[in-house]
């Protein structure tokens, strides 16, 4: 079996989600994005994002403290495709867009790069 089919049979066996990059209009951003404890952040559509309770992390990828406040938000390259998001308030690595069309998704890489640990916030409906 070629080693990507293995590993997209064993996603779906296991009901892991497929991270498919996809971009988002600014209109499609607004809203409240969640990820249980990883925090939550509302992007109001004059630019501002409220955060609250966003997690931070240390390099070895583990939560330590958590993060809120008010700031502004933006997203790459355009406002008709973007395809990652950024905000002025809680620094980390920008967020990039993917799930599917119907269940979006943003996620960020934490802690060390080689980990490959991320943060995923999904869209509430």
């Amino acid at each position: 079996m070629v080693p990507a089919v293995a590993a997209a049979v064993l996603m779906l066996a296991t009901g892991c989600d497929v991270w498919e990059q996809q971009e988002l209009a600014r209109a499609d951003i607004a809203g409240t994005w969640t990820g249980g404890d990883a925090g939550t952040l509302r992007f109001e559509e004059d630019g501002t994002v409220v955060v609250t309770d966003l997690a931070v992390y240390d390099n070895d990828g583990d939560k330590v403290s958590s993060c809120s406040g008010t700031g502004e938000w933006g997203v790459y390259p355009d406002d008709e495709a973007a395809n990652s998001l950024w905000t002025t308030v809680c620094d980390g690595n920008p967020w990039k867009f993917g799930g599917s069309k119907e269940h979006p998704k943003m996620r960020r890489g934490v802690g060390n790069p080689d980990r490959g640990n991320v943060q995923t916030l999904s869209r509430e409906e």
